[in-house]
């Protein structure tokens, strides 16, 4: 599945990288051509990052071996960490995160994000403007919220106002 498209400019499309994501959570080859790349490309870009860590737990969920799953799911929460050091305030950066935490076993003792990622998701989420996340992907991230992000009713409310 070459996508020779994915790097433009000597920067990764993040509009497509986002498509070939959401296609990817169920076909093990594309996450490991995705990954590949961007490991290969290795982009200071946050949110490029933040992707890689996805690939990163995607890829855990497709080996056997367990302590190989574990090393790629304690890597996916570096690779976060990375992201969000570069940009603590970035929505959907949070946002992936939570929801990749909010996925994985609690005996793991991954998800200790999910409290402050919640805060800062609902904080920015009110703060956002279309037009600097995209609606599809703003109306990704609320469904999310909304369907599966453990909100309380107050919370969905708010989300709810928004969409």
């Amino acid at each position: 599945m070459p996508l020779p498209q994915l790097v433009k400019d000597g920067k990764i499309d993040i509009d497509l990288l986002r498509k070939e994501y959401l296609k990817a959570v169920d076909d093990e080859k594309s996450v490991t051509f995705l990954l590949a790349t961007l490991t290969k490309f290795d982009s200071p870009d946050a949110l490029v990052i933040a992707y890689q860590a996805c690939l990163e737990t995607l890829k855990a969920k497709q080996v056997w071996n367990p302590l190989e799953k574990l090393a790629l799911a304690k890597q996916s929460q570096a690779t976060f960490s990375k992201a969000i050091d570069l940009n603590p305030n970035h929505l959907e950066i949070r946002f992936l995160r939570y929801s990749i935490q909010l996925s994985l076993p609690s005996y793991l003792y991954l998800s200790k994000d999910l409290t402050e990622d919640k805060v800062l998701i609902m904080k920015l989420i009110q703060e956002i403007k279309t037009t600097d996340l995209g609606k599809e992907n703003l109306a990704r991230i609320t469904h999310f919220m909304l369907t599966n992000g453990q909100c309380t009713p107050a919370e969905k409310e708010i989300i709810k106002k928004i969409t």
